[in-house]
């Protein structure tokens, strides 16, 4: 475990989630959408892909272990009901004309709020790049902001947020043993994540 063991909690998550987070640059969907060649057909699905992800996710993080993994992670500075943005990605659909269910990922329940902090680091980084990804989107939706506001994140709160994240991160990793379960939380994210939108 010499990688979670030193050094800060964020540099023991980017050691042990790199590699999964490289390769997920090269998942045709997001590269097509990073480059503004994404169809209005493929970045609907790409949508409906990205809700059925995030709103799992936010019912295993809201349903919790026997503990109250709010309480906990309120303690750090996380408002879990704050960062939710399946919401975004419902509306973004339906500014494409698409209401219809988004299959939900097969998230599996999260065992405490160290683990849950470690996918929150995985929900959370998704929105560094969603900017870039947002101005890739202009020859789709030229300068409408409906159906890109999941990529604009927090909106003004968006720098705000993720430093408030990154505190988070370093006050649950202070102990040895929450960075243990908040690395594994993230490693298990990434790879769900991946799995998710690798080809069937």
């Amino acid at each position: 475990m010499s990688e979670v063991a030193g050094g800060s909690a964020r540099d023991a998550l980017r050691a042990a989630t790199g590699a999964v987070h490289e390769r997920l640059h090269g998942v045709a969907a997001f590269a097509r959408l990073g480059a503004g060649t994404i169809t209005r057909d493929d970045y609907r699905a790409l949508l409906a892909r990205l809700q059925g992800f995030h709103q799992a996710l936010e019912a295993a993080l809201a349903g919790g272990p026997a503990t109250d993994m709010a309480t906990d992670m309120a303690a750090w500075g996380i408002d879990l009901a704050a960062r939710w943005r399946s919401g975004l990605l419902a509306a973004d659909r339906a500014a494409l004309g698409d209401a219809t269910p988004a299959p939900l990922a097969p998230i599996p329940p999260i065992p405490g709020a160290a683990a849950a902090m470690g996918w929150i680091y995985v929900s959370e980084g998704s929105t560094l790049g969603g900017l870039h990804l947002a101005r890739a989107l202009d020859p789709l939706l030229g300068d409408a902001a409906e159906g890109r506001r999941f990529l604009l994140g927090h909106g003004a709160r968006h720098g705000a947020m993720w430093r408030e994240c990154c505190a988070a991160i370093e006050a649950c990793g202070a102990d040895p043993a929450r960075r243990r379960a908040m690395v594994a939380g993230a490693v298990e994210g990434f790879h769900r994540f991946e799995d998710w939108f690798s080809p069937a």
